[in-house]
């Protein structure tokens, strides 16, 4: 009775544990997303420029890469540490709109992220300010 017990949970842990080899692609799904945010106005140098600063100013650092072959789609992912995977790392996927503002869909496989994706979009949005602040936020339009 306590090998079934012991292999039944087993099972579950193993369940539970993050895939071997999680894409980012697999991540980017409505399972994994955490909030959203519409029209935002900045467009893609801007957000860059804001992460070089909020870098130099916070010393917290975020990765800006475009979408391959794609102009109007990038990501800023946060890593807690080099070479960490997508299944522990946040992203936001960012769309450039035709009126250069950006609508973001942040994703974590992991929960519990909120404070992180609040601190991502700070050092978007207000490069200077080195923790979470939602005053940038159109409250009428904030995403969830």
């Amino acid at each position: 009775m306590k090998t079934l017990f012991s292999l039944a949970l087993l099972a579950v842990l193993a369940a539970c544990a993050a895939p071997a080899s999680l894409t980012v692609d697999q991540l980017e799904t409505d399972r994994y997303q955490v909030t959203e945010r519409r029209r935002l106005p900045i467009d893609f140098p801007q957000v860059q420029q804001n992460l070089f600063r909020h870098a130099a100013v916070c010393h917290e650092t975020y990765t800006f890469e475009m979408v391959p072959g794609e102009s109007s789609f990038g990501r800023v992912v946060y890593r807690p540490e080099p070479g960490a995977g997508w299944d522990r790392s946040v992203v936001l996927s960012l769309t450039l709109l035709h009126n250069r503002t950006i609508n973001v869909k942040a994703y974590s496989y992991l929960a519990g992220q909120m404070d992180r994706v609040h601190r991502m979009l700070t050092a978007m949005m207000k490069p200077d300010a080195c923790a979470a602040d939602t005053s940038w936020e159109n409250k009428m339009d904030d995403g969830g």
